[in-house]
């Protein structure tokens, strides 16, 4: 078997204030990649003269110009040629280390999938907000394991992530009914046609808290698609890889729907709760909770025992990091 190739994609529309950062870091790589493809989605900014400055370096794409975020993905997952592909969101930045460390992990398994890797969280301007290393998952997890592991969020980090394209195709496309929740739908439909591979070093900086609250932008996006995974791909994925008990799609559904609604009514005055109220109701349906949904918004907080073990999980994840860093250090 020859060398494996390995590139990266980068969607990309509007954030031309970071993305020469982003190219720059993938062309400073211990292992190059063999390609950097990066799908341009009609950006109205600089981002065009960026893109040109790197001509001969990168590859540049248009997708069609009707495509949605789920689309963009595909699009930018298909351009690439290689037997292995990534993407890399247009404000985040490979460490040096990047394409060696994914490349490396996509040789670990015959089988291999996807592969994973840790991650820094780092601000506007660079600053590293915090490391995030993956405590709880296998250096290899196979099917159904790594489908059920999924069922309370995604298991992979846009950031720090590579995908088998040959399984990719074989999936199938993300549905393009997705609007923000994309990356786990691709992590879900991609987890029955082999296994996950795990890298314990930090890869990448991956960008936050610049964009606003997420929560109040994107909340109505994220409970539609939280519906879609939980009544469209989990099913589609457990069915793929034999599961005949599904019933934990179920329980780890309502489990979500209650741990939104908990924020929810910390986030929005009972004031405000009357407009929100209608992205919920769909879900409150499915799982049974029109109750509790009248609650919210007659303006009672929603306290569950599932939002409180959220609540404490927030408070020690951070404690957990920072020992789990000290017994990684030499």
């Amino acid at each position: 078997m020859g060398k494996l190739t390995f590139s990266v994609g980068i969607p990309t529309f509007n954030q031309a204030d970071f993305l020469e950062e982003t190219i720059l870091s993938l062309l400073n790589q211990t292992r190059p990649p063999d390609e950097i493809v990066i799908s341009d989605h009609y950006s109205t900014d600089n981002t065009p003269d960026i893109i040109a400055k790197y001509a001969g370096k990168v590859r540049a794409v248009k997708p069609p110009p009707e495509v949605n975020l789920a689309g963009q993905y595909n699009f930018t997952l298909l351009s690439q040629n290689c037997d292995w592909i990534s993407l890399l969101s247009s404000d985040d930045v490979a460490r040096p280390n990047f394409c060696e460390v994914l490349a490396r992990g996509a040789s670990r398994s015959d089988d291999a999938v996807l592969v994973r890797a840790a991650w820094e969280n780092i601000d506007k301007t660079g600053a590293v907000l915090s490391q995030s290393y993956m405590m709880s998952v296998p250096h290899i997890e196979r099917p159904p394991s790594n489908i059920f592991s999924q069922k309370n969020g995604p298991k992979v980090c846009f950031a720090a992530f590579a995908i088998r394209r040959k399984a990719f195709v074989e999936s199938g496309p993300i549905p393009v009914v997705f609007e923000s929740l994309a990356d786990w739908a691709l992590d879900v439909q991609l987890a029955p046609f082999g296994s996950y591979v795990y890298e314990n070093e930090i890869i990448s900086g991956y960008r936050v808290g610049h964009d606003g609250n997420k929560f109040r932008i994107r909340l109505g996006m994220w409970l539609r698609d939280m519906q879609r995974m939980y009544y469209e791909v989990m099913p589609l994925a457990a069915e793929r890889a034999g599961m005949t008990d599904r019933s934990w799609i179920a329980e780890a559904s309502r489990a979500h729907f209650l741990r939104y609604l908990a924020e929810a009514s910390d986030e929005f005055s009972p004031a405000e709760r009357g407009e929100v109220a209608p992205h919920f109701e769909s879900w409150a349906l499915r799982t049974g909770d029109i109750v509790l949904l009248k609650d919210f918004v007659e303006g009672k907080r929603i306290s569950t025992r599932v939002s409180l073990m959220e609540r404490g999980k927030r408070i020690i994840r951070p404690a957990a990091q920072k020992l789990y860093n000290l017994r990684r250090r030499p």
